[in-house]
């Protein structure tokens, strides 16, 4: 079994990482950590390329987190550290390209209106994979 985990630099990713961390110890799973630093279009042209370069730091800071959960759950974890304009596709060719049998990621559960715009990475996420998602609050 595989299991790719999408992780971000809110607090919002502790959660999932240890499931699936969890997960992954129990069934023998490989386990591979994606943190994608989400670059807005024409985000240069109006703030320089230093901003998607904090955004990666940012990122790359997510997956350190990430690798010590994995790391004190007794589980080796791979990495991927990718930049791009749509997280979700990136993801998802991700978990494609690595034979993903598994995507897990969290969501920072919104009340009220918001919780109407389930525009969410992590709908977007269910809706193209080609395997199964767990989605961790």
């Amino acid at each position: 079994m595989k299991i790719l985990v999408a992780v971000d630099p809110s607090d919002a990713v502790l959660l999932p990482v240890t499931r699936a961390a969890a997960m992954a110890k129990k069934e023998g799973a490989e386990l591979t950590l994606i943190a994608v630093a989400e670059a807005v279009e024409d985000m240069e042209s109006l703030f320089g390329a230093s901003a998607t370069e904090r955004l990666r730091e940012k990122a790359a800071k997510a997956l350190d987190a990430a690798q010590g959960i994995a790391k004190a759950a007794g589980v080796a974890a791979k990495e991927i550290l990718e930049t791009g304009v749509s997280p979700e596709e990136i993801i998802v060719e991700a978990a494609q390209k690595g034979g993903a049998d598994l995507i897990v990621m969290g969501t920072r559960g919104k009340k009220g209106a918001r919780k109407l715009f389930l525009g969410s990475v992590a709908a977007k996420v269910i809706a193209l994979a080609h395997c199964s998602v767990l989605v961790v609050r």
